[in-house]
């Protein structure tokens, strides 16, 4: 029940604050946040570092993946068509976002439809976020290269806590 309304509020605030008219300047990044994604469950299927758990009635994966994809969505046309272009303002900006993903990963570990795995922990993905949101806007202004750093720092992270390369 927790993803049925934690995604319901995420459509809601992508309804309201999202900038749907630029939605196609936004869709490589979209596509490549979802990648990631899609390639981290892939390459942690043996190990993985943390897991969302579908509770009733969204027990199924797919759906669970499908619903991930809407928050994605959401986040990108929200933080990308929002982004201040002052510097200060631009990195408060990011650290706001850092804040939120953490705070709602925290809640989803409160109700039981997160859990962390392997070492990993709150702290680890407060860092994570930190990665995530400054590749999400380099991704928008130099794709390619954001997708060359990507590799060797999955590569790293898959090192650093120990899974098996598939």
């Amino acid at each position: 029940m927790a993803e049925i309304i934690g995604v319901t509020i995420w459509i809601a605030a992508a309804i309201k604050w999202g900038d749907w008219r630029n939605w196609q300047k936004y869709y490589p990044t979209i596509l490549y946040f979802i990648f990631c994604d899609v390639m981290y469950y892939y390459l942690t299927a043996s190990k993985p570092l943390w897991m969302l758990r579908p509770t009733w009635p969204l027990q199924h994966s797919l759906i669970s993946l499908i619903g991930e994809f809407i928050v994605f969505a959401s986040t990108v046309l929200i933080f990308l068509g929002r982004y201040p272009f002052r510097p200060f303002i631009s990195i408060s900006w990011t650290f706001i976002w850092v804040i939120i993903y953490t705070i709602n990963e925290w809640v989803l570990l409160k109700t039981g439809t997160f859990t962390h795995h392997n070492s990993w922990t709150l702290v680890d993905s407060f860092f994570f976020n930190i990665l995530m949101f400054v590749f999400l806007r380099l991704h928008e202004k130099k794709p390619l290269m954001t997708l060359l750093l990507s590799i060797p720092i999955g590569f790293l992270v898959m090192y650093i806590y120990f899974i098996p390369i598939r």
